[in-house]
Parts: structure tokens; sequence; C-alpha cells
């Protein structure tokens, strides 16, 4: 059996900087072992920002994610934040980092330049790398570890790093595998099942397939046809599927699943417009005086595409052949509110091949501050296998740098 200092069981963006971090506190003294089942490392994290690679966002912070513990978040982000990941990425990996809009990307704009960079760094730093075999069984010795892979290999280590992710995207390696790898060592009532975090929202609302590529730019509120539980802004994409996508709609998208999830109808309110309803009116109230002849499409034309404005017109039960000089100010007032707030139910969620990330993991609260299992040395949980997940925009990988710099520094003091 083979022993190493470190191993980390998952080479996707958390498992590749905390092995890097590792060398770097160690100055490469510490033997690192990465596990990754795929034939590449960073898989997953190629997909991320279409393949752009957002690595951070400047407004990463605790009330930007959901957590069972908002503290510990808080603390974790404050003590290696967005200005420190991007430090860590020019000054040692060697990436030029631009901000753009507070949102950080490699300067190629290309997720391959990080991978690269963070292969290139760990293999000239003596890193050893395992693919092409996952992680079948963990076994706690009493003070080491010992993996076992499905090739039937084995390697023994003090500190073992669990970076395997969350659910999604099953076809780069994450299948939440974490449950079953940690079972007899990770308490029951320290688990939260995984379930997509940033999706699309799925709807059966009449005629909506017909708005299928219909883009518009305004708000989104999240209620359960009382309160408003979440909101966010954004351009929102109507999809084939007959829903609703887009970033701000995958941005409450997770509590959407958990309402569905507990027996709840969720709806979401839809500004399609983004302007006041004031604004509005009186932009529909002139157009009826400079276009009664045509229809209510025809004279909205401008405003909106035409099959979005057939569409809230039968939703408010207006018939879109009716000439624009009939609508009375009743109706105009109708129509104005169904542009600014057009309630759509929402009946199922994308699934796990379609979220960009997951919910759910080993509770941030059975963690210390080093992301290490609180009645495990030396055993230590990061990244998207912990019940922590951000909004789009950097958040999530900002999440996967601090947890893994956590638990990288909790390494290295005891190497």
């Amino acid at each position: 059996m083979t022993g190493y200092d470190c191993i980390i069981l998952g080479g996707g963006a958390s498992g590749l900087f905390a092995a890097s971090m590792i060398i770097k506190l160690t100055s490469g003294k510490a033997s690192v072992l990465v596990i990754d089942g795929n034939d590449r490392c960073g898989k997953k994290l190629a997909l991320t920002g279409s393949g752009r690679c957002n690595l951070s966002n400047k407004n990463a912070t605790a009330d930007k994610y959901h957590t069972d513990d908002p503290a510990a978040l808080e603390k974790c982000l404050g003590s290696f934040g967005s200005s420190d990941a991007v430090a860590f990425f020019e000054d040692t990996l060697g990436v030029a980092v631009v901000s753009d809009d507070g949102l950080f990307y490699p300067a190629t704009y290309k997720a391959s330049t990080v991978i690269d960079s963070f292969r290139f760094y760990l293999e000239e730093s003596g890193c050893i790398f395992k693919l092409g075999s996952k992680c079948a069984k963990i076994f706690d010795k009493g003070g080491s570890y010992e993996v076992i892979l499905e090739d039937g290999s084995s390697y023994k280590t003090r500190h073992l790093i669990c970076a395997t992710g969350g659910c999604t995207y099953p076809s780069t390696g994450s299948t939440g595998a974490i449950k079953t790898l940690l079972k007899g060592i990770v308490a029951q009532d320290d688990l939260v099942g995984f379930k997509p975090a940033l999706t699309s929202l799925n709807s059966k609302m009449a005629g909506i397939k017909a708005l299928a590529g219909i883009r518009c730019r305004g708000k989104v509120e999240l209620t359960d046809g009382k309160t408003v539980t979440d909101s966010s802004e954004g351009e929102v994409i109507f999809s084939k599927e007959g829903g609703i996508s887009g970033i701000c709609v995958m941005d409450i998208s997770g509590k959407a699943a958990a309402m569905l999830d507990k027996g709840i109808k969720p709806y979401v309110i839809v500004d399609l417009l983004g302007a006041s309803s004031a604004k509005l009116y009186k932009m529909i109230e002139d157009r009826r005086l400079k276009f009664g002849t045509r229809n209510v499409p025809g004279a909205l034309t401008g405003l909106m595409p035409r099959v979005l404005c057939e569409f809230v017109c039968r939703y408010k039960g207006i018939d879109p052949e009716t000439k624009m000089s009939e609508l009375g100010d009743k109706e105009l007032k109708s129509l104005t509110d169904s542009v600014c707030a057009l309630k759509i139910p929402v009946d199922g969620y994308g699934g796990a091949d379609k979220a960009q990330v997951s919910s759910g993991g080993v509770k941030l609260s059975a963690v210390n501050g080093s992301m290490q299992y609180r009645s495990h040395k030396g055993l230590y949980i990061i990244g998207e296998a912990l019940n922590v997940d951000g909004r789009c925009g950097g958040y999530n990988l900002q999440w996967a740098w601090s947890s893994a710099a956590a638990a990288a520094k909790g390494v290295a003091s005891d190497v």
C-alpha cells in the first residue's frame, strides 16, 4: 500500500486548488495524490461560465449562498475571498485575471487556461495523479485513512480531502458519491440530500411553449402565492420544454425546487420589460392614441414580441384581434399589470443533467474552520460536497477556492 501526506478525491475545481495550495504552503515537501475517475482532471470546470470560467465575484458574501451555517460560511469567505483567489491564480499559477463589472475571468476567457495552469503547476511540483479509476471504499484506520479504488489499488494517508462534488452533470463524474463513500463515517444527520440548485423551471401554463426562444430583461420573484421568498434580476429565457430559464431564474430555482419537494406550489412573477407600472401604462396609452386602428399586438409592436403580446392578451382574457382603440382604461391597466407581473406557475425543474450546481451534501455545521469533519481528524470535505450553493456569477467557484484553501491550510499545518 502506497502512502501519501494527503490524498484528494476529485480533480475538479476545489480538488485542484487544494492540491496546489498544499504544495505552495509546504514548499513542495508534502506528497499529494489526486484521484479522479475521469481520464483528465477539470472536466466539469471546463464547462463553467459557458467555457469562459467566471473565477470569482467581488461580492461573494454569505448572503449570496444557501447553507445550513451562514456564520461559518461568512467566516470562511472572509478568510479567503475573491482578492485572495485572484492573487493565487496570478502569482502562483500564472493566470492573468481580468475584472468585468465585478466578475473575474482568466484574461483568455477560456476555462482550459485555468485547467492547464493547475496541471502544469502540480505536475512540476511533484503531485501524483491517479486518473481513470474511481474510489470504491474508504476505511478509517484510526489516525489514518485507507482508500481503495475500483481497480483494486489501495493508498494510505493521514489527511484525506473529499472533493467529489455534488450531483450535477453526472457525465463529468459528479454523481453525489460522497454519500456512499462516507457511509458509516459521516452521521446520517450530517447529510443533506442532493438536488439541482441552479437550473431551469418548468411550467404547464397554457400556451407557454409558444414563447420558446423569447428573451426579456426584467425582474423575477418567487412566491408561494402569498409571500415573496426570493428575487433576482436579469435576462429571462422562455424554453422549448415549456418554462423559463436564464441566470436570474436559476438564482431562485433552488428555493423553487425545495418548495416543490415539500408539496408547496411555487409561482414566479416575471416583470417582462423592467419598466415601472406607471411608465408602461403611459407607453401603452400613447399607442392606443397613435395606433388605435391596429389590433393589440400590432399596436404594441416595438414594445414586445408579437407572440408574447398575444400570450399576455389571452392570459388576461383579451382577444388579440381586438382593435387597440376598443380597449378601455380598465383593460389597459390589466394588460399593464400582466406585463409588469406575469404570474407563472412552476410545475417542475431541470434535472441533474441541466443544473449548474446542486444543493445538499455534508452539512457545513458538521465541519470546523479547516473543513475537517468534527469527529474524524484528518478527514476534510470541500466544495460542492458540502451543503453550500451560491447564485450564478462566480460565487460557486469562489466557494470551491475558499473551502479548498481552508482545508489546505489545515493539512499543511499538520504535515
